[in-house]
């Protein structure tokens, strides 16, 4: 999977780069090989001033569909953490609605069968086979 970390505003150590980077690919590393990439963008919107301004911007690429998620908030590591779980939750949300349509427009083509036969009809063909009335 191909992985993107682009900051603006912030100083990131390569030991931290590297721990998102560990923890983006074990997240989506159960879907597969559907992740085709990701591009996480990072940016200090206050300066050093402080407060609510760590803003992420999470975007997953998959063969089918993007999904596109942003967060906000004051400690950088629990932003990024919270934009990767969101993230799991709504590629396997969309992962299990393409399942579905799937499962369903699979089960409108089936052919009508025969409805099933009560006890009576049952017993009448089985009598109709030994030969008793």
């Amino acid at each position: 999977m191909r992985l993107l970390i682009q900051t603006q505003g912030l100083l990131i150590s390569r030991s931290d780069r590297d721990l998102i980077r560990t923890r983006i690919q074990q997240a989506f590393a159960r879907f597969g090989h559907k992740p085709i990439g990701a591009t996480l963008h990072l940016q200090d919107t206050n300066g050093p001033k402080g407060g609510a301004d760590k803003d992420c911007h999470l975007v997953i690429e998959l063969e089918d569909t993007t999904t596109v998620i942003t967060d906000r908030g004051t400690d950088l590591k629990a932003v990024v953490n919270r934009a990767i779980h969101r993230a799991v939750q709504a590629l396997r949300r969309q992962i299990g609605q393409k399942h579905a349509r799937i499962r369903h427009s699979i089960g409108l083509r089936r052919v009508k069968t025969e409805p099933a036969l009560n006890r009576r009809q049952q017993r009448g063909l089985l009598a109709l086979d030994t030969g008793e009335s």
